[in-house]
C-alpha cells in the first residue's frame, strides 16, 4: 500500500501534466467587450470584476495560439482595475486613449474575420474572458453598446447594464466587485 507522501506526490504530478496537457489558461477576472465611438471608431472595454490586467491583446479568432499574429496589444499605466475603454485603432474622432499605450497599433480589421479581444496579466495569473467579434458585429453596434461573452453566449447591452451587470452575470449572480 503507497504512503500518504506517495499519494499525494503522484497526485500532485498528475494534476501538473493535466494543466500542461490541456493548456490552462489564467483565471478569468473580469470581461472583455467592444463597442463603437459616436464616429464608429471600434473600442476596446474592460471590466475587472477582481484582481486586475495589465493590458489587452486583440488576435485572429482563427489563427493557432502557437503561432498566433498579434493585431493589436495594449499596455496600460497601471493594473486595471474596474471598468476602462481605448480606441482599438486611431481615427481622427477616436476618443483619448487615457492611460493606454499600443505596443502594436491595430491598422484595420478585415471583413468577414474574426477576432477576438483578450486583457492579460504580465505574470499569467488573471485574464478578462475574451470576447469575439467581427467588423460587420462592430458595424452593428451603436455608440452606447457593448458586446461582451458571459458562458460562452455572447450579449449585447448599453455600456451602464454591463458596468452594472456583467460581474454578477459572470458569477452566475455572485457579487465579486
Amino acid at each position: 500500500m503507497p504512503s500518504a507522501r506517495a499519494t499525494l506526490l503522484t497526485a500532485v504530478a498528475a494534476g501538473a501534466a493535466a494543466l500542461l496537457l490541456t493548456g490552462c489558461s489564467a483565471a478569468p477576472a473580469g470581461l472583455a467587450g467592444v463597442s463603437v465611438a459616436e464616429d464608429g471608431t471600434p473600442l476596446g472595454v474592460l471590466l475587472m470584476c477582481h484582481d486586475h490586467v495589465d493590458g489587452a491583446m486583440l488576435y485572429p479568432d482563427d489563427a493557432p495560439e502557437e503561432s498566433r499574429q498579434v493585431t493589436g496589444d495594449w499596455r496600460h499605466d497601471g493594473p486595471v482595475t474596474g471598468f476602462t475603454t481605448w480606441p482599438l485603432m486611431q481615427t481622427s474622432g477616436a476618443p483619448a486613449a487615457e492611460r493606454w499605450t499600443p505596443r502594436t497599433q491595430t491598422e484595420r480589421l478585415e471583413k468577414g474575420r474574426g477576432y477576438r479581444l483578450a486583457g492579460w496579466t504580465e505574470d499569467g495569473s488573471w485574464q478578462a474572458v475574451p470576447v469575439r467579434f467581427t467588423p460587420e458585429d462592430l458595424a452593428r453596434l451603436k455608440p452606447g453598446q457593448v458586446r461582451y461573452t458571459v458562458d460562452d453566449e455572447i450579449r449585447t447591452t448599453s455600456l451602464d447594464d454591463f458596468r452594472d451587470r456583467a460581474c454578477d452575470e459572470a458569477a452566475g449572480g455572485r457579487n465579486e466587485h
